[in-house]
């Protein structure tokens, strides 16, 4: 038998889900909130007899890599990007720009680089001056990355190598030191890599990100204000 509801029962409102909405959002908050008072809030921010307290964040490290960068040989460190711009001017002026190139490593001592057989201008393949720049490209590159080998460590956890080359000077000096320094690692596995999947064990080995041009006049001595100060 059917019950029939009087109108008085419909109207009425159903309080029980909002009651344990107003329960739940209760519960929520008491776990949340910290509830601290106010005297040790303000004396967080008070000093100390021990003095100011040691911040317990610390910078991130930088990435350990390798430095490869290469520019016109007779740039000093120490000069300030117009004094750069100038120098490069000067050899423009001069066509002796690309003569001679410095290839460093890291802090050490640059090696000079004779430019002739290795630019566009006077290059001859395979003359022998150009095999002997090629050899004492690579046997600098040997010498320096065998000082800052990590003795244990896989190819791929080695330092990675970031080579940087001044924009102005032609690209066989950035492709000779990338060549050079993937010799280097040939020499450390049982040869040169042959396929795609064996990259993931290789060491990384990069050009360093093209720069923004036209946005100063003086954005090449910036550049090499940049370059000569790598360590």
């Amino acid at each position: 038998m059917t019950v029939p509801i009087s109108e008085e029962e419909e109207d009425r409102a159903n309080l029980i889900p909002l009651i344990d909405c107003m329960f739940f959002l209760i519960m929520f908050f008491m776990i949340v909130t910290k509830f601290t008072p106010d005297e040790l809030a303000i004396a967080s921010l008070l000093p100390t007899d021990k003095g100011q307290m040691q911040s317990t964040s610390k910078s991130p490290l930088p990435k350990e890599q390798v430095n490869i960068a290469i520019y016109p040989a007779g740039l000093q460190k120490g000069m300030q990007p117009s004094e750069y711009q100038a120098a490069v001017e000067k050899m423009w002026a001069d066509n002796t720009f690309d003569a001679n190139g410095w290839l460093r490593i890291g802090g050490s001592n640059p090696m000079e680089v004779n430019g002739t057989p290795l630019g566009a201008r006077g290059a001859k393949k395979g003359s022998p001056l150009m095999r002997q720049q090629v050899e004492n490209f690579h046997a600098y590159v040997f010498q320096e990355l065998e000082t800052r080998e990590q003795s244990g460590k896989p190819r791929d956890e080695q330092p990675p190598v970031v080579i940087s080359c001044y924009s102005g000077m032609t690209w066989k000096y950035a492709i000779l030191a990338y060549d050079s320094v993937r010799a280097f690692e040939a020499s450390k596995t049982s040869n040169y890599v042959k396929d795609a999947f064996d990259l993931e064990k290789a060491r990384e080995v990069i050009f360093a990100p093209p720069r923004i041009r036209n946005y100063s006049k003086r954005e090449l001595g910036n550049e090499l204000y940049e370059i000569v100060h790598l360590r």
